[in-house]
Formats: structure tokens, C-alpha cells, sequence
């Protein structure tokens, strides 16, 4: 069975997010998804700011002070901090030991490092949720060269901001297939790429599986076999019982079935398959306006070199219409002169004549 490589990430735009994510990670705060048992063994791998572990309030602190030292100026909706978590398929983490596991997870935080340099300041390892994954949390300061001038001359200054521009779904996608690279050594491989997927956070999944388990149909057949009239002469049977249902119950009865088959078919789809086709698809279709935008030029440039044709031979006519226009008078003109050009006196006298 496959086993894929996973990496999610988030943006934090304040410090009440940033608090809230160093509460989760670092296990100051009550959840339900944990087990409590096995929280002992998470482990900070990584804690460039020294963050007090203890002080949910600490990673944001630690923060300000970091970016202050560099002299920067926070804006409104600046990305304060980047949070990425890594982990795989359920399976792989199965029959594997701590140590072993261990051993993933600083490999992880190596790829990190890599990655992002001195940008990451906190590495978590989660070991007591369902699957383990590390939680990383990366600071988004950018250095810059300013020039100015003045009367010595010209001098580039170095400056600090915060910009998480670079992290455009181009650079996640390629981040995806250097982190599935990365983990091929343990066998693990990048998910289809071009996913539609989302990932879903897990108090949403918790709260839609706490609503399902709390949906309670019993009110509402209460309320249908209230509705069930027995005439004062009916007499009770089986048969009068029989029709009471089919009357009251089966319109719903049969609307709960239908929606169970619609489910049970969903549940069957394969859906990895059609995610494919549907990706595959979509790739044909930019194919076929590439080759759209392709022809689009080379039937631009026809046109343009048949206006232009068009434009000399256009201009070709004018002048020779001119020209020939002017050939016309000249001709009448010369014509017309030698067929009445008159005899000058003396020309035919006879002393002109040779002797």
C-alpha cells in the first residue's frame, strides 16, 4: 500500500493566531483529541528564541523581540509567522519504534533547515495524536538593499520587512515535490499533484463527528406515530397496523433508505481514480487553448502580413494611376504639338537651298 509524505501549511497574521498555535503545540491547553499518556513523549526538537514552554504567550514575545532587534516596521495583514506541519499515511508510522520515529522527525527538521535557514524558530513533535507530525513555525523577515543619495554620493542601506510573498502556490507546489524527494528514503511518496483536496483541521472533524453521534431520530417518530388517527369503529389489527405504517412511517422510512444507498454508493467511488481523470482532463484543456493561443499568433501574424500586402499594393495602384495619368497628358501634349507645328518663313526659300 502507498504511503505518502505530508506537509500542510498556514498563515499567522496575529499574535492571538500565533498564541493560539504555541498553546496547541506545545500542550498548555485541554483537548480532546489527545492522549494524555502518551504526551510525555513529545519532544521539542528545535527552539531558536528560547521560548518559554511553559508561557503559551512566550513564541509571540520572543517574536516581537526578534524582529525589533532588525528594525522592522509591522503593517497591517503582515504574515507574522508561517506554521507547517509535516507528517505521513497513517501506515507508515505502524510497527515503527519511538527511535525510529525519532529519527524521521529530526530528518524533517533537517529538510526545514534547508529550507527556510534561520527563518525556523520552533520544532514540535506531536506523539499523541493519532499520527505523530512536527509542527514547525517559520518567522517571514526578508532583508533588502535600499539606495539613496546625497552629497558624498550614492549608498545602499540594508533594510528589514516582513513579506510571505514568496509562498504563492507555485513555490508550495514545488515545496510538495522537494519534501516528497526528500522522504524517499523512507519510502514514502508525494500525494497526486494539482490535488483538489483540502485538508480539513481536526476540530472541524471532531465537531461534525460529535453532531452525527448526537442525531437522535427518535423525536421525530414520535412525532409521526402521533400523527397515526384510529377512527372511533376501527377496530385494531395487524392489518389496520400494517396500513397505519404504510400510510405514516414508510414515506420517511424510505427517504432514511434512499439516503443511506446514495452514501453507500458515495463511499465507493473511487475517488483517487476520478481525481486523476478530472486532473488529466483539465491538463487537455490546457493543452488545447495553448494550441488555441498558438494558432491565435500565427493567424495574427497572417493577417498582418495580408493587411500590409494590402496597404503596398493599394499604394501601388495610386501611383500608377498617377503615373499613367501623367503618361496621358504627356501624350496628348506631344501628340498634339506635331500635328500642328507650323512652317517658319525661309526654312524652304531658295537661297537656303544648296547651290
Amino acid at each position: 500500500m502507498r504511503q505518502y509524505a505530508i506537509l500542510r501549511t498556514q498563515k499567522l497574521k496575529t499574535r492571538t493566531k500565533i498564541t493560539a498555535a504555541a498553546g496547541h503545540n506545545l500542550r498548555l491547553r485541554q483537548q480532546s483529541n489527545i492522549d494524555s499518556s502518551r504526551t510525555k513523549l513529545n519532544e521539542i526538537l528545535f527552539n531558536s528564541l528560547d521560548v518559554d514552554v511553559a508561557r503559551a504567550a512566550s513564541l509571540q514575545d520572543r517574536l516581537t523581540e526578534f524582529y525589533a532587534s532588525f528594525g522592522i516596521k509591522e503593517r497591517k495583514n503582515n504574515v507574522l509567522m508561517m506554521e507547517f506541519v509535516a507528517t505521513a499515511s497513517p501506515g507508515f508510522f505502524k510497527g515503527k519504534s519511538i527511535e525510529q520515529i525519532g529519527k524521521w522527525a529530526l530528518d524533517q527538521v533537517q529538510f526545514v533547515k534547508n529550507e527556510f535557514g534561520q527563518q525556523l524558530k520552533l520544532a514540535v513533535l506531536h506523539m499523541d495524536e493519532t499520527s505523530p507530525h512536527i509542527h514547525f513555525m517559520v518567522s517571514t523577515e526578508i532583508k533588502s538593499l535600499k539606495r539613496y543619495k546625497n552629497q558624498k554620493g550614492e549608498f545602499h542601506k540594508e533594510t528589514w520587512s516582513l513579506n510571505a510573498d514568496r509562498y504563492d502556490p507555485d513555490f508550495l507546489v514545488g515545496l510538495q515535490d522537494r519534501f516528497a524527494e526528500h522522504n524517499k528514503k523512507w519510502n514514502l511518496i508525494r500525494g497526486v499533484r494539482g490535488s483538489m483536496r483540502k485538508h480539513v483541521p481536526m476540530k472541524k472533524f471532531y465537531r461534525a463527528i460529535d453532531l452525527a453521534m448526537q442525531t437522535d431520530y427518535k423525536p421525530k417518530i414520535d412525532e409521526l406515530v402521533n400523527n397515526v388517527e384510529m377512527s372511533l369503529g376501527e377496530r385494531l389489527s395487524m392489518q389496520v397496523v400494517r396500513r397505519k405504517i404504510r400510510e405514516f412511517l414508510m414515506p420517511y422510512i424510505n427517504l432514511f433508505a434512499k439516503q443511506q444507498k446514495a452514501a453507500a454508493a458515495l463511499a465507493k467511488l473511487d475517488f483517487h481514480r476520478l481525481q486523476e481523470e478530472i486532473i488529466a482532463d483539465r491538463n487537455k484543456l490546457k493543452a488545447g487553448l495553448a494550441e488555441v493561443d498558438a494558432r491565435r499568433e500565427v493567424y495574427k501574424e497572417a493577417i498582418n502580413g495580408r493587411s500590409s500586402d494590402y496597404q503596398a499594393i493599394e499604394s501601388l495602384t495610386v501611383k500608377n494611376q498617377k503615373l499613367e495619368a501623367e503618361l496621358a497628358r504627356m501624350k496628348r501634349k506631344y501628340e498634339s504639338d506635331d500635328a500642328v507645328m507650323p512652317v517658319q518663313p525661309g526654312l524652304i526659300s531658295g537661297k537656303n537651298l544648296p547651290r
